[in-house]
């Protein structure tokens, strides 16, 4: 048989996916024959192991060798353990039923006069416990930990950490270790005692059942004894003594300071401790970095002083100053947590979180972003913005630009220190947002200028927009947020700038219906726009054609936009012609009536709105759940288990609470779709929507979900919502034949977890028998309820199945 280094190259030299397949294929089907031969001697299994292995790397199936496995990982011989265990660990996993076959293997090798084959039966173990296994060999794991060889002990420590992250029931035995692990001499035996220490704290929900007594105090003196010994060489990084031990010491220290009632005098001696490490450690090398960044964690994580918790700020800010883009990514990414914490110290960090606006990593120049804006408040709104609005007009990053822009305009409608510079840059804003801006940021600029009751200052915001859409530099670009507005505005106020003079492109303008009417011929021929923005624009300035009908006194302008109104009525799209069709009629109204109709519009009422965040910073760690044991007569076949839920796509920008519903969009519109916005006189007539938590709520009515000429399967619904649907299933017989043998089989999405009952009944006798289960399905709030159902059952001696889908209209 051909070498793994020949199998390797033969791989690599194919020059196409079907030659490598042929070759893998011919490779794979030479192994199973060979498994198959009885007198298989070592050697040979060993070189086909070692094939599978590469198999498993590039992404081959490797099933068919786990049994393979375990049979060269039982020979007496170590190259065979080796080479057999480290297949099993990376071959197969907690969920494979071969696992059984393990047990005696691993239960013979931990008592093994040779501790490096111990060592490897350990590694196995701590990577592929299932909870059978866990239970069967963690009493080898105990004597073990109590071994003599530091090095056997240390390895048994951590398996026993990871053993009661798969089982917490283990934790009473192993517990009792710890007071004893944490005083070895060996530091190697030390790490891993942090480890169970750390898994025995996260496995019980009542913190006060791990309260050791003497382990804080313990774990301080040896923090202590780390950052004052001398230079120790064979733990030495960079002259930080055991970086390693050191971070885990003051994580499992954050962890215990946690426990209720811990003494007081255990948190001054680690504010002492955290206080020695943040002064006596420089910045400058990655190993400080990362002690440091461990201390800094820890401050703000437990009831440090005031003093602390500045200190670590200006570290972070010391971080900020580095050349290394990771640390300042982690520095940028902390002071976002902590700027509630400490606002004031993270404000004078202000200018060098600005200045990395301009870094040339995309991920820092967003964490910078964010805490730009998260330290923004009404004494640097000034700076701010216009470091930020000149970020803007410089970023080619589109997929930022609506965060940006959405963020900006909330932050200068809340910290603005007068109108006048509120609205200066709000036009700079929709001036570089190009296409960028969402309709309801727009919207919430046009209730602001109505709110206004200065004349002069909506005069001069009307014209600066005019003179921004005129000129040269704008007139053939893609600038909808100013269009939008500017001819929402022209509509609505044309009377206040009515014969004014502009200066555009050094030439004085006089400001006209001629040069108004111009300036929509020139938006509906701009070749910039979409489709869908071209829609948009249209419907806008149709909206302000037949309000500026009442402002226009001139004949030739009238006709102008009778015949504008009359080129739109026969648009592709149904919208825009229904109503340029309804404003054509409304020309030919009465003036007076006219004038009622066209009035200005009301100021509403402004909606308060939050802050937006790039992502969710509040992840939650997700702990593993032990898996229920189902009945086997529920257990599904191949067909139900690819029963998937449909993936959909996130957002980057993540929106805490409903924060784009305004009083001036429809809750059903988005910008892709554009023809969701044309109706703009209805902008400030759109429904409130309010959004409630999803209540459980019982349910009566009886569902039929499948039914034919032998049987009817209804489901009962008892509750559904709150994550949780309770369903109780009646299967009844339509025919006068005996139906035996029925089984019922559900499927969920994988995110949901199905719980079914035994049926009562398994065979119908007659029509009045009931076969009764109750099914109870737990998963994501508000996600939808699918079934994929499979039932078969025996009719005259035949068998008689079949499979569909079924979802309710409820949503857990």
């Amino acid at each position: 048989m051909a070498s793994l280094k020949t199998f390797i190259k033969a791989v690599r030299k194919a020059k196409t996916i079907a030659d490598e397949r042929n070759v893998v294929k011919k490779e794979s089907a030479s192994i199973r024959t060979s498994f198959k031969d009885v007198n298989l001697d070592q050697n040979t299994r060993r070189v086909n192991i070692s094939k599978l292995l590469y198999l498993y790397i590039i992404g081959e199936k490797t099933h068919f060798g786990q049994v393979e496995c375990i049979k060269l990982l039982a020979s007496p011989k170590f190259i065979d353990k080796r080479l057999g265990y480290l297949a099993t660990m990376l071959l197969l996993d907690e969920n494979q039923e071969v696992l059984t076959l393990l047990t005696n293997s691993l239960d013979n090798d931990m008592k093994h006069t040779n501790h490096y084959v111990v060592a490897q039966a350990l590694c196995c173990l701590g990577n592929i416990a299932s909870l059978e296994l866990s239970r069967d060999l963690y009493q080898n794991v105990e004597k073990l930990m109590q071994s003599k060889n530091a090095y056997l002990k240390k390895k048994a420590t951590i398996v026993a950490s990871k053993l009661i992250d798969k089982n917490p029931d283990l934790l009473e035995f192993f517990v009792g270790f710890i007071p004893t692990l944490i005083t070895d001499k060996s530091q190697g035996v030390l790490l891993a005692s942090l480890k169970l220490i750390q898994s025995c704290f996260n496995s019980v929900e009542e913190t006060d059942r791990f309260n050791l007594p003497n382990t804080y105090t313990t774990l301080i003196g040896h923090l202590k004894k780390l950052i004052t010994s001398g230079y120790n060489p064979d733990y030495d990084v960079l002259g930080i003594n055991d970086p390693f031990l050191i971070i885990n010491l003051i994580s499992t220290l954050r962890l215990l300071s946690t426990v209720p009632d811990l003494p007081a005098k255990n948190l001054e001696m680690l504010n002492d401790v955290l206080t020695q490490i943040c002064s006596n450690i420089e910045i400058g090398k990655n190993v400080n970095h990362a002690v440091l960044y461990e201390c800094i964690k820890t401050i703000f994580s437990i009831n440090s002083d005031q003093s602390l918790k500045i200190l670590g700020i200006n570290l972070l800010g010391k971080f900020l100053s580095t050349k290394d883009n990771n640390t300042k990514y982690v520095a940028l990414n902390t002071l976002l947590t902590v700027v509630n914490i400490e606002p004031n110290a993270v404000q004078r960090h202000r200018s060098i979180i600005v200045s990395c606006l301009s870094d040339g990593d995309i991920s820092i120049r967003r964490r910078s972003l964010e805490l730009s804006f998260a330290i923004l408040n009404e004494s640097n709104i000034r700076i701010l913005i216009k470091e930020i609005v000149n970020y803007l007009k410089t970023t080619d990053d589109n997929d930022l630009k609506p965060y940006i822009i959405s963020q900006l305009i909330l932050s200068i409608e809340k910290f603005s220190p007068n109108d006048n510079w509120k609205f200066d840059n709000l036009i700079k804003v929709l001036n570089y947002s190009d296409n960028h801006v969402q309709i309801d940021y727009i919207s919430n600029i046009l209730s602001l200028v109505i709110r206004l009751t200065a004349t002069d200052l909506k005069k001069s915001i009307l014209l600066k927009m005019f003179k921004l859409n005129y000129e040269n530099d704008n007139m053939n670009k893609n600038k909808l947020g100013l269009a939008l507005t500017t001819v929402w505005c022209l509509g609505e106020y044309f009377e206040l700038i009515n014969n004014e003079h502009i200066e555009i492109n050094d030439e004085k303008v006089l400001v006209n219906d001629e040069k108004v009417l111009e300036y929509f011929k020139i938006l509906s021929n701009n070749s910039n726009y979409s489709i869908g923005e071209t829609n948009q624009l249209t419907s806008y300035i149709i909206n302000s054609l037949i309000k500026l009908s009442n402002k226009f006194s001139n004949n030739s302008s009238l006709n102008q936009i009778k015949l504008l109104l009359e080129s739109h009525a026969n648009s592709s799209d149904l919208e825009i012609q229904i109503r340029s069709v309804e404003y054509l009629q409304i020309l030919t109204q009465d003036s007076k009536l006219r004038k009622g109709l066209l009035s200005k519009m009301p100021a509403p009422k402004l909606k308060k709105k939050e802050m937006l965040t790039l992502n969710d910073s509040t992840n939650k760690r997700s702990t593993p759940t032990p898996k229920s044991h189902s009945d086997n007569r529920v257990a599904l076949e191949n067909d139900l288990l690819d029963f998937n839920d449909d993936v959909e796509k996130k957002p980057e920008v993540v929106i805490k609470n409903d924060l784009l519903s305004d009083i001036f969009s429809n809750s059903k519109s988005t910008s892709a779709n554009p023809r969701a916005h044309n109706d703009i006189l209805d902008l400030f007539d759109a429904p409130t929507v309010s959004h409630t938590a999803p209540t459980s709520v019982p349910v009566a009515e009886e569902l039929i979900i499948y039914t034919d000429a032998n049987i009817v399967i209804k489901f009962l619904p008892k509750s559904v919502g709150n994550g949780f649907a309770q369903i109780e299933s009646h299967i009844q017989s339509k025919t006068s034949q005996a139906i035996t043998n029925f089984q019922l089989l559900i499927a969920v999405p994988k995110s949901q977890k199905l719980t079914i009952s035994t049926n009562n009944l398994v065979n119908l006798v007659s029509p009045s028998d009931v076969i009764v289960q109750n099914i109870k399905l737990t998963g994501k709030e508000g996600s939808k309820v699918k079934f994929r159902i499979k039932f078969n059952y025996h009719l005259n001696g035949k068998l008689v199945e079949h499979m569909f889908d079924y979802s309710l209209k409820q949503n857990l």
